[in-house]
């Protein structure tokens, strides 16, 4: 299945960039100087270069004379993955740049899933449902969110992505609704803008970050 493919992908590449790439945001973080916009741009500047040339080249062969399908949908397959763990190497440098740099596994992965999916409304959607899913109160009457509650949010948000993808028929219809905003096999200025929204919307999820950090049950790792 074609589209069920897409939408395992970009959440396997989100796991991918989640397990193995923390400690690579967060050294690009520290060596960032300047004020914390500042900072966020420059991140912001170097991911979306790399973004955009793939976007690029993967729409230059799309483009080509005689390329099928099945080659299309490769090139997109391809730069579809490589764009979302690049999208979330930006996420997890810009929550360390805001101070978040102890998070866990299935939080970093939480940041990301939501930020991607729900754009600009990430922050609500994650209060409301991590407001669900807390816990007992823990020492300081906040609501706990254990572990196995931010999985929860990351199931959830998981289904959200599949079942888009499964409204969807074909590569073009993909290409231009992805939940995740990115313009694979576009070219290089959709790509350019996707990285560009999705900063905006990471940092701004940061500001306003819908979780207390001292309810957050979770050992880092």
């Amino acid at each position: 299945m074609v589209r069920e493919s897409f939408a395992q992908q970009l959440i396997q590449s989100v796991d991918r960039a989640t397990a193995t790439r923390w400690s690579a945001a967060q050294d690009r973080a520290a060596a960032l100087t300047g004020s914390r916009d500042e900072r966020v741009a420059a991140a912001t500047a170097s991911i979306r270069r790399d973004v955009a040339l793939a976007g690029a080249a993967s729409g230059g062969t799309a483009a080509v004379p005689g390329v099928g399908l099945a080659t299309a949908s490769a090139a997109f397959a391809l730069e579809l993955a490589w764009t979302t763990v690049r999208l979330s190497d930006l996420i997890m440098t810009i929550a360390a740049i805001h101070g978040h740099d102890r998070a866990g596994l299935e939080e970093r992965r939480m940041w990301i899933l939501s930020i991607l999916t729900y754009r600009d409304g990430a922050a609500g959607m994650v209060t409301r449902i991590a407001t669900e899913l807390a816990e007992s109160p823990g020492r300081r009457g906040a609501r706990r969110l254990s572990e196995r509650s931010i999985q929860k949010i990351n199931s959830s948000v998981a289904r959200v992505v599949v079942g888009k993808y499964g409204k969807r028929a074909g590569v073009a219809a993909i290409g231009r609704a992805v939940p995740f905003g990115i313009g694979a096999a576009l070219g290089f200025g959709i790509n350019s803008r996707a990285v560009s929204t999705v900063s905006e919307h990471a940092h701004s999820f940061f500001i306003d970050f819908p979780i207390a950090l001292e309810s957050i049950d979770v050992e880092p790792r």
